[in-house]
């Protein structure tokens, strides 16, 4: 060790901010009031990591007041300023008596961070450090997050996988002059109010109604469908004569039908109206979503403004079959649950991630059955009371072959097919564990995200 360098004062678990803070509880800090223009103690000398850093107190000062988490005193740096020697060493990792340095052992490259901070006033983040090390450090040194400029909120919170392509893909204000107006203000938190449900109480209670809506009209839907609860009525045909007798479900159910139709109208009309961008707020998976579960109210509702009722339309064949389109898409509303549970999130997000390999298993299984579908026909098709009529018979799967070379067909088809249907299981675990992974490291960045945009 060089002569010159005297450490005192070590701490155990230095890089651990919470057992700062309980040493600090355990053993009060004297702070002091100390003259910066005073020449000798005019500058803060730190070596962090092997890297000397100098600053001027009246800058650490300045810069801290009123930005700190809890008061002036959290502040790390504000707190070596305003302590004694003695009480500085019980909190460095050591000190350089020739140098009069205090000593941190931690990265320099991080610090950096802190350095331009107090320079300047923003954290940026630079390419090098990761997202959860400037947490960590941001954390380690008490700087509020707020102070993080906001295109680096942007670029943290954007993921990308191993293909290049965006895992997770936030709607993101810029901290321009326009947003400094009423108007934008209101727009930013709104689109939070419906786009977060974790952002604040009220989003919280946004999402709970939304999902109330949901749940409310996917009961309804199946609960029209139970004869107990329909009604008898007159079918009308284009002509305006009664021709049968219909059972219907009651009408409280399309009062129920269109009061959550509404809500849901609101909703996307509400999210496209303070989207900063539309087109990419359109084209999100759960927003075409919201659409398909609003779209046969919305076409119904154009028949009725042309004159058109759905009635009269079932008589036409090719407008039945758009009816009872219509009618499915409103089974769609159930994944609207997806937007307020993780866990749907989650294994949506693995999917998209596994559609490589979910493809190559439909290619697979696809040439497996055509291959055992036609060998199998070829083989059966001869015998007297065969059910192998066709290849797309064999190919369904539902029959069993007579000869003994057939059975033993049949059975190599099963075990390649439960090779082929095993085979793929391991990558989608394996692209779910990347996945849950990913979020589980985001979560802290969207944390500080939702409070930086919210203020």
């Amino acid at each position: 060790m060089d002569s010159r360098e005297h450490f005192c004062g070590a701490r155990e678990n230095s890089i651990n901010c919470d057992n700062e803070i309980e040493m600090k509880e355990a053993t009060p800090i004297m702070l002091t009031k100390i003259d910066y223009t005073n020449s000798n103690d005019a500058y803060l000398r730190l070596n962090v990591g092997g890297r000397s850093f100098i600053i001027r107190k009246n800058t650490v000062a300045n810069r801290d007041a009123g930005k700190c988490l809890l008061s002036l005193d959290s502040c790390l740096l504000n707190i070596l300023l305003r302590t004694t020697h003695e009480e500085r060493l019980k909190i460095v990792d050591g000190y350089f008596e020739e140098t009069n340095e205090y000593f941190f052992e931690r990265s320099p490259n991080h610090f950096t961070v802190i350095y331009q901070y107090y320079l300047n006033g923003i954290v940026h983040q630079n390419a090098d450090v990761c997202p959860e090390d400037l947490l960590d450090e941001l954390k380690f040194w008490q700087i509020p997050l707020d102070n993080i400029a906001e295109n680096c909120i942007c670029t943290m919170d954007t993921t990308e996988n191993e293909e290049g392509e965006t895992i997770e893909d936030s709607e993101c204000y810029t901290n321009d002059n326009n947003d400094k107006t009423f108007y934008q203000k209101l727009k930013r938190k709104l689109w939070r109010l419906t786009e977060d449900p974790n952002s604040s109480k009220y989003a919280q209670a946004f999402a709970a109604i939304s999902v109330l809506f949901v749940l409310i009209s996917i009961s309804g839907l199946v609960l029209g469908s139970i004869p107990e609860l329909q009604v008898p009525s007159q079918r009308k045909n284009a002509t305006g004569y009664a021709t049968e007798a219909i059972m219907e479900p009651h009408p409280m159910f399309s009062t129920i039908e269109y009061v959550c139709i509404l809500w849901f109208v609101f909703e996307y009309l509400l999210k496209l109206s303070v989207s900063y961008d539309r087109k990419k707020t359109f084209l999100k998976l759960l927003n075409i979503i919201d659409l398909l579960a609003i779209l046969p109210f919305v076409i119904e509702f154009a028949f009725i403004l042309v004159g058109v009722s759905t009635a009269e339309m079932q008589d036409w064949k090719g407008a039945f079959l758009v009816i009872r389109i219509l009618r499915v898409l409103r089974v769609i509303r159930v994944l609207k649950l997806g937007r307020y549970s993780s866990g749907l999130q989650l294994f949506g997000k693995t999917l998209k991630a596994s559609f490589r390999q979910l493809g190559m298993m439909a290619m697979v299984v696809f040439t497996g059955v055509i291959f055992f579908g036609t060998l199998m026909y070829f083989i059966e098709k001869d015998e007297p009371s065969t059910q192998f009529v066709t290849i797309p018979a064999g190919c369904y799967g539902d029959i069993t072959p007579l000869t003994v070379s057939g059975k033993l067909v049949a059975t190599v088809a099963i075990a390649c097919g439960v090779l082929v249907l095993a085979l793929p299981i391991t990558i989608i675990v394996d692209n779910f564990m990347k996945v849950a992974e990913t979020e589980r490291t985001q979560e802290p960045i969207r944390t500080y995200g939702r409070a930086r945009v919210a203020k």
